[in-house]
């Protein structure tokens, strides 16, 4: 599945938003709006990952690959993005109660930064 690049949170939010709807209710759209500190790919990671748990577990097997192919491809990406995801998400994965759903899915990349 060919991912696209994430040139900005926004995008990331709306890819997340069409994989897991119940995302939207969690943010307040009135963030896009502030000029002076506009949500980063962090924020967009700390947002989604108290629900993650929920969302992921009713989750078909597809869409957690999907989700998964959505990781590594960040983790691919490197620089903000990568350290997003690694360190807002698969990091607390085990905190959060995904690690055992996503782990089947990840590349080793993105394993390696999974605790």
């Amino acid at each position: 599945m060919k991912q696209p690049s994430f040139e900005s949170p926004r995008a990331l939010y709306e890819v997340l938003v069409g994989l897991f709807p119940s995302f939207a209710a969690e943010w307040d759209d009135d963030e896009w709006e502030d000029a002076i500190n506009p949500p980063s790919f962090h924020c967009v990671f700390m947002s989604f990952a108290p629900i993650a748990s929920e969302v992921l577990e009713q989750s078909s097997d597809g869409k957690r690959e999907r989700f998964c192919a959505l990781i590594d491809h960040l983790v691919e990406c490197g620089g903000d993005r990568e350290n997003a995801v690694s360190t807002c998400f698969l990091e607390h994965a085990s905190q959060i109660g995904v690690r055992r759903l996503i782990q089947p899915y990840l590349s080793i990349a993105a394993k390696a930064e999974l605790r």
